[in-house]
């Protein structure tokens, strides 16, 4: 019978604890804490870490462990390379026999929780493990001011009142940090010698074959020419500015590893103004700045065309602007800045739909009108570079709205003048600025372009 017992005891106490990886309860620590506990007492502990993440490896496979893992390099107020202490940051290894259950770090500042990391001696010096689906794992959080993370081990995570004040403190010091450090220089520290990091600037994106892209970076001083997997790297776009880490360098090509990572960095940080100051520098030499103007257009916005509309518009975000009650939208109008993804139809000779018997009687046109412009952008957000979703607005200027948006349909030039503003506005770094006004029917609200005037 103690057998028995003993045996469904020890089951169900270890097999529960493990399920998702976030049930037992420990307190967490500073990375200070641990680093203090590592080198001091030698005392090997599980710890409980927020941490913002400085630099991070994609997963890659381990032949001799049979494993895939990936590096992380971890900073909070205690432990960085501008703090006092004995370390510039600490180190974390997650290991898992399945790749997708390791963390994928795509842009700098992602804030970490690890559950039950084990500290541990690795050449001389020590660091963090979390062996993900034996024991340890994680929660992985965007730079920005959301509680929902962006992904996470097991099949739920805890998280309660404590966790939000440690999400928002490490998220306060790492804002302040990357403002003020250039990211990009620290995050090199410890580098393999034979390996090259850079901060860049991503100036084209081709495609080479079904599973590849070429891409195309520039550092401020040459251009780097890299093929990436496609799918690996979906999240990087021309015109952001990416760290690359862990490149090799085989004669005048750059080699992507299988641990390669290039992580989105935000362009309000230090290490994204120390780029620009290299561009700006790198547009008055002549051996550059041909090559630069291909790729960085000199005007990049578009301008309203009447500054009294723009006093009279709120400025909204396309989220914040589609999550608004139908109820508070009569009689408002609203300026947005976005990225057009695609315009609906795509040929611009389909824009343009002639005015016939119905529509005039409908909308009390004038007889000397002949044709009218119709079509939708799918946009998205320019202010918020991580949000994905596309949101349709309209141009239907036969009531008024959006005369200036586009040349006369019956003008001769109009065609060619068309294809041009089509060229030019879905390129991905293109911001459009528009006023909108939105306009309800039966309960539905649609969001149409206003006197908005394209100086491209």
């Amino acid at each position: 019978f103690f057998f028995f017992f003993f045996f469904f005891f020890f089951f169900f106490f270890f097999f529960f604890q493990a399920e998702d990886g976030i049930r037992d309860v420990e307190r967490s620590r500073g990375l200070g804490d641990v680093y203090k506990r590592q080198l001091l007492t030698k005392e090997r502990e599980r710890v409980n870490v927020y941490a913002m993440v400085l630099d991070a490896s994609a997963p890659y496979y381990i032949e001799e462990i049979e494993k895939y893992l990936c590096v992380l390099k971890l900073i909070d107020e205690t432990v960085n390379p501008q703090f006092k202490g004995k370390a510039p940051y600490i180190s974390l290894t997650c290991f898992s026999k399945n790749k997708a259950e390791l963390p994928k770090i795509t842009r700098m500042g992602c804030v970490i929780r690890i559950h039950r990391g084990d500290t541990k001696k690795f050449n001389k010096s020590y660091q963090l493990n979390c062996d993900v689906g034996i024991k340890g794992a994680w929660v992985l959080f965007d730079p920005s001011e959301t509680i929902k993370p962006m992904a996470h081990t097991g099949r739920a995570y805890t998280f309660v009142e404590e966790d939000k004040k440690k999400l928002k403190d490490i998220r306060k010091f790492g804002e302040k940090f990357l403002k003020e450090n250039d990211a990009g220089e620290f995050a090199s520290i410890g580098a393999n010698v034979d390996e090259i990091d850079l901060v860049g600037l991503v100036l084209s994106r081709k495609s080479a074959d079904k599973n590849m892209d070429k891409l195309t970076v520039f550092d401020g001083e040459e251009f780097v020419k890299l093929e990436i997997d496609k799918a690996r790297y979906t999240h990087i776009s021309p015109q952001d500015i990416v760290r690359v880490r862990g490149l090799r360098q085989k004669r005048n090509e750059f080699l992507v590893n299988d641990y390669t990572n290039i992580m989105k960095i935000d362009k309000d940080q230090a290490a994204a103004k120390e780029l620009k100051k290299k561009i700006d520098k790198a547009k008055k030499d002549k051996k550059l700045s041909g090559k630069l103007d291909i790729y960085i257009p000199t005007i990049e916005k578009s301008k309203t065309v009447s500054e009294v509309i723009a006093k009279k518009t709120k400025s909204i975000s396309l989220k914040d602007l589609f999550s608004l009650e139908t109820s508070k939208l009569k009689g408002q109008k609203y300026s947005v800045s976005v990225n057009v993804v695609e315009i609906g139809p795509k040929d611009p000779k389909s824009w343009i739909v002639t005015v016939d018997s119905k529509a005039r009687k409908q909308y009390d046109l004038s007889s000397d009108i002949k044709h009218y412009y119709r079509l939708q952008l799918f946009t998205k957000d320019a202010t918020n570079s991580e949000d994905h979703n596309v949101y349709p607005l309209y141009l239907c200027n036969i009531d008024g709205r959006g005369n200036e948006f586009f040349p006369d349909p019956d003008d001769a030039d109009t065609p060619k003048e068309l294809k041009r503003i089509y060229k030019t506005i879905t390129k991905p770094w293109f911001v459009l600025n528009l006023a909108l006004e939105p306009v309800v029917s039966e309960g539905k609200s649609v969001f149409f372009i206003v006197d908005t005037k394209l100086t491209l």
